[in-house]
């Protein structure tokens, strides 16, 4: 007594082989790439500074990303678009740690930098800056300083908004 004919052993294992292939794809090269985009620890975000620039034009957010390391990114809001402009290298995620993360504008609205201590590297300052007349992206802290420098006329900069806590 046959059990199944030759059509549907045919399909049953070609189904079976089907399936046991995209399982092996999935396992060598898509789980992979899933890990990088969505990591398995818990993520927290949250805005930890909001500046408006000079003009009024834009508001940069400093947002801190708390997961299985830690990241500091900064948001452009401009109008109705926000963008995000850069996240800095993974930074181990020390609750007792300041990091004394800042953003701060030019005087022309036209420089955000983002300065980082790494409590891990002697509070070895890490900057970043975005210029938005050339739209680069600045890693050097002398070229960011001699930047800013020329830039600011000497206009009292500081327009802070305390983010919402949680």
């Amino acid at each position: 007594m046959k059990i199944l004919n030759k059509k549907t052993r045919k399909v049953f294992f070609f189904t079976t082989y089907l399936f046991l292939l995209l399982y092996f794809l999935w396992q060598c090269l898509f789980e992979p790439l899933m890990d990088e985009i969505i990591p398995m620890a818990p993520i927290r975000t949250d805005v930890a500074k909001r500046i408006k620039s000079p003009d009024y034009s834009k508001t940069a957010l400093l947002i801190r990303r708390n997961a299985s390391d830690l990241n500091f990114g900064v948001k452009i809001k401009q109008k109705l678009r926000t963008r995000t402009l850069h996240w800095t290298p993974d930074f181990v995620p020390d609750l007792t740690a300041d990091w004394n993360e800042q953003i701060v504008w030019s005087d022309d609205s036209s420089l955000i930098i983002l300065t980082v201590d790494d409590v891990d590297n002697n509070n070895e300052k890490n900057m970043w800056a975005y210029d938005f007349k050339t739209n680069k992206e600045y890693y050097d802290k002398d070229k960011i300083t001699d930047i800013l420098s020329s830039r600011n006329t000497g206009r009292k900069r500081e327009r802070t908004q305390p983010s919402a806590g949680p």
